[in-house]
Order: C-alpha cells, then structure tokens, then sequence
C-alpha cells in the first residue's frame, strides 16, 4: 500500500528561518523487527541531509508511554540512532532544542541581535537584524526563550494512539487520524493548542521529499485558523516536512 510520511518541525517563539532546517525522520514508518533507526541532521530540501544534526535533545515514547533516551552517532551529513521496538503500536520520536532569542529597539524597529561579519552587511536600514556591537547599553532589549522540538512517527504491527509528553512547552498537536494513516482522498487536520488555548496565526509550511531527477520545489504555505486549525494538502504519496512556526 502505498503511504504518506510525515514529520514535523515546531519552532515556538521563532521568526528566523534556516538555511539548513533541522528534521528527524524513521529509517521506516511501518517497522516489524525488534529494532529500527532514526535519522536526523540538517537539511537544505526535505530530507536530503547535508549537516549532521546537533543541538537536540532525542528520545522516543513507545506504545505504552515509555522513554527511551536515544544516543545518536554521526557521520559528517547524517546522525543516525537505534531504537528498540519491542512493543506493537505507534512510537513518538522527539528532538527537543531550547535557547534564548535576543531583539533590541533600533528606532521604531524591533530587530534580532545576531552575530555577523561587519564587513559584509548591508547598510543598517536595510536589515531585519543588528550586531551586539551595534546595540547601545541605553538601548531597550528584551530576550525570549526559543523553543525547536521535532516530531515524527512510526507503527509496528498495529496503529495505536499517538503518544504526546508532558513537557511540550504548552503545546499539544491533535490529528483529524493517524499520522501513519494519511491518505489522498481524505483530508487531514491538525489542530494546535498553546496553553490550552487555540493557536491561531502560526505559520504552517509543507514540503514534499523530491523522488525524481528534475522535481520542481514546492512548499505550501498556510497558516493556522482562529480555532487553531489547519487542513494539510497532501497532493502525492510520498514524505512530508511539515513545518509550524509560532507569530513573532
């Protein structure tokens, strides 16, 4: 049967992109055996990794609500780990990234403190971003905690409820079906809360892994609605990056 993978990426709290995304992914949405991997690293196009991830903190929830701590070994494009999967159902595979965003006020501009070679930027006006030399001790500041966690999902013999840990900085993920069930002709929902509360106006990207020489690049750009809602468009089988990004 042919399937749809999807993986995802939260940003909380980040209005930045990268250049190279982070992204984690099962070597296999629908595993048998008594063990499988999981691989990660950062990537310029979905899933094609060119930087060995670094920075998060992974582990997987089993069926039965179980933590494995998971220690990944790295090559220079790739980082990969074992996973156990002696239990039936669907395992949570996580990477968890924390950190603090600086923003100083430079006129009427909010702008994020970055560290960056001074001879090559662009006149001040013409940035979205200023240098820790460029920020005065009377200048306002204020720092926001950062929030990167990555999520993906695998089954083994049966499809059972997707776990979700506590610790998710308040937010939670509901699917209109299962996440290793995805198919064409239904429409597949996900709703986010943030404290309970509908997270409406996040920024929803989605990818599709390129299986062909010549595949033009498309990524589909939506948003959240005012009940936290959006309808994922998948238009072929294959693998998707889903990724959330929280408003500034």
């Amino acid at each position: 049967m042919k399937k749809i993978g999807l993986a995802c990426l939260l940003s909380i709290l980040v209005a930045n992109g990268w250049a190279h995304a982070p992204f984690v992914a099962p070597s296999s949405y629908v595993v048998d055996g008594g063990n499988t991997a999981i691989l990660a690293g950062f990537a310029e196009q979905a899933f094609d990794s060119e930087v060995a991830i670094k920075g998060f903190n992974f582990k997987v929830l089993t069926p039965k609500g179980e933590t494995q701590e998971l220690t990944l070994s790295h090559s220079k494009a790739l980082s990969l780990a074992d996973v156990k999967t002696d239990q039936a159902g669907t395992y949570t595979v996580t990477g968890l990234r924390t950190g603090e965003l600086k923003y100083a006020k430079v006129g009427q501009r909010w702008l994020r403190v970055l560290d960056a070679k001074a001879e090559d930027l662009a006149p001040l006006a013409e940035r979205h971003f200023v240098t820790p030399s460029e920020v005065q001790a009377k200048t306002q500041q204020f720092t926001v905690q950062r929030v990167d966690q990555l999520l993906s999902y695998f089954s083994k013999q049966q499809y059972g409820a997707v776990k979700q840990e506590h610790a998710q900085q308040g937010l939670r993920l509901e699917f209109s079906g299962h996440p290793n069930q995805i198919s064409l002709k239904t429409p597949f929902r996900v709703k986010l809360n943030l404290g309970n509360k509908p997270a409406s106006g996040f920024q929803v990207a989605l990818e599709k892994q390129a299986t062909t020489l010549g595949e033009a690049e498309k990524e589909i750009q939506l948003e959240t609605n005012g009940s936290g809602e959006v309808t994922l468009p998948f238009s072929a089988v294959g693998q998707y990056l889903v990724t959330i990004t929280s408003p500034e």
